[in-house]
């Protein structure tokens, strides 16, 4: 009889269920605030709930500039690769695009965290630690609106206009017949080697934009992605690398290592 039960208690052990077990905060319902939250002006969370999963904890924060709104979201994400790394990470973006049948331009900033490296680790005190380690600023209104302007009259003899750069099979093959928008993508990197995708391709965003994003492993200190996108209809080259160096020029992602864990270290001596 031993035997079997030592038997099932090494079969719960090894279970992917109790082997990658974690406990997330999870929101109902989004927190809308009718304000640009900060980490000085965050809400109570006491109505989040704490449940086990197996996946990746989640945080979301979406931040709307006209007019000014907020949402936050704790959630978490089911993955069925139990081998991925524990790594925490922060993607954190900026978009200029335009929306719906008046085509209204629309700025907006967000952070989503991704964890598994500790139960509880979206919590409303890391959200916290993040907002104060973390700073975006942009000057694309007014600046870039010529730039996502609608030409409804785009079509297979304007893709002649769109700059084309296809280093590798990655990037999308061009369409000739069916584009409706350029496209280019640009990551940079500390080397002097940079990712560029330009191109046209079949499947694109319903709107033209511009996007730029980073992404920051807390694990090791280290930002592996800082890209930006551009979708544009009017002018030659509008997806031309200048453009792109003119985006990142007027944008600042940055995530401070050294503020996010000292306030860590501070909470943990000063609490």
């Amino acid at each position: 009889m031993m035997h079997k039960f030592l038997l099932f208690v090494l079969l719960l052990f090894l279970s992917p269920r109790f082997a990658f077990s974690l406990q997330c905060y999870i929101s109902i319902i989004p927190f809308v605030l009718n304000y640009s939250v900060t980490a000085d002006t965050l809400p109570s969370f006491d109505n989040c709930s704490l449940v086990d999963v197996s996946g990746e904890c989640t945080f979301t924060i979406i931040w709307l500039r006209n007019p000014e709104s907020s949402m936050i979201i704790f959630g978490y994400d089911s993955i069925s690769n139990e081998n991925k790394s524990s790594s925490d990470s922060i993607l954190a973006s900026v978009q200029y695009q335009l929306e719906g049948d008046e085509l209204d331009k629309r700025l907006s900033h967000d952070v989503q965290y991704v964890c598994k490296s500790s139960d509880e680790c979206n919590s409303g005190t890391n959200l916290k630690r993040i907002l104060k380690s973390i700073r975006i600023e942009e000057n694309f209104s007014g600046r870039f609106n010529s730039l996502i302007a609608a030409n409804q009259l785009f079509n297979n003899q304007s893709i002649n206009e769109c700059y084309f750069n296809r280093p590798s099979n990655d990037c999308s093959p061009i369409d000739y017949s069916n584009c409706r928008r350029c496209q280019i993508s640009m990551n940079f990197f500390h080397s002097s080697v940079h990712e560029i995708c330009a191109t046209c391709p079949t499947i694109t965003p319903e709107f033209n934009s511009i996007k730029r994003d980073a992404v920051f492993i807390v694990n090791n200190r280290s930002q592996v992605i800082d890209r930006v996108q551009l979708l544009c209809q009017i002018g030659e080259h509008c997806n031309s690398i200048e453009n792109i160096y003119r985006i990142r020029q007027a944008s600042i992602i940055y995530f401070d290592f050294d503020q996010f864990f000292f306030t860590h270290i501070h909470r943990l001596f000063f609490q």
